[in-house]
């Protein structure tokens, strides 16, 4: 199995594994606690930072589809949450915008914070306007109305149009989801990558050894650095201590 193989082989089990533990959230916060939070793209932003905005959107994918077939399983039908995808996107590729480049969020922590959460904010506002014009046109649908869109037109109060309940109701809600998910997902996928660097073996990491049944040796222990230089930000390069890095480029 190639590098590029590996690459890729990698990136899409994280996809499937992060999809399914936004699921996971989403079922915890708005089933389980009926907490007024989504909690259903923490993993999704993580990816996000890790590998870029293709797969982190394939993230969300995967969790649609999964949302979609449990409440089929459920409730005999799904309640349209794959429309929802389209406020999902608006997410990602607005914080992709601001993060896209890594070195704005490795100056000072105050800078990285405010910048942060300046894309968190943003997101928000977009967020809130997609899915209240959609809530608007799919509220009369079986199920599509839940525990958390009555505490979002509850928070909105009456003085508003349902439209303008919709939307507005939303802004603060899921502002403060944003700015949860979105620092909670840099923070994973720091940690993912730091536990990528220290066991990265022959170029490959420790799972794709084992799936590919490769042999690790000592020897082939190999420190992976993250290549900010690289144009397409998401590249690694090999280096041994005191040499020059070596590895090719591995866009997405």
């Amino acid at each position: 199995m190639n590098e590029k193989t590996k690459h890729y082989l990698t990136i899409s089990i994280v996809v499937l594994v992060a999809g399914i533990l936004d699921n996971i959230m989403a079922v915890l916060f708005q089933d389980v606690l009926e907490a007024p939070l989504f909690m259903d793209m923490m993993f999704a932003m993580a990816v996000l930072f890790a590998y870029g905005i293709i797969p982190s959107i394939l993230t969300y994918v995967v969790f649609t589809i999964i949302a979609s077939i449990r409440q089929v399983i459920m409730f005999g039908q799904h309640n349209y949450v794959f429309v929802f995808t389209i406020s999902a996107v608006a997410i990602l590729f607005i914080t992709w915008l601001f993060v896209r480049k890594k070195e704005n969020i490795k100056k000072s922590v105050n800078f990285t914070f405010i910048y942060i959460l300046c894309a968190c904010v943003c997101a928000g506002f977009a967020s809130s306007v997609i899915s209240g014009i959609i809530s608007y046109f799919t509220y009369n649908i079986p199920w599509t109305f839940g525990a958390m869109d009555k505490i979002i037109y509850a928070f909105a109060g009456d003085q508003l149009s349902f439209l303008g309940a919709g939307i507005v109701g939303r802004i603060p809600i899921t502002i403060l989801d944003r700015i949860i998910t979105t620092f909670a997902g840099l923070g994973i996928s720091k940690l993912y990558l730091h536990i990528i660097q220290k066991n990265k073996i022959g170029g490959g990491s420790p799972l794709i050894a084992v799936l590919s049944n490769e042999r690790v040796f000592k020897a082939d222990f190999v420190p992976l650095y993250i290549d900010y230089s690289c144009p397409h930000r998401n590249c690694f390069v090999r280096k041994k201590p005191g040499s020059k890095a070596f590895g090719g480029c591995n866009p997405l």
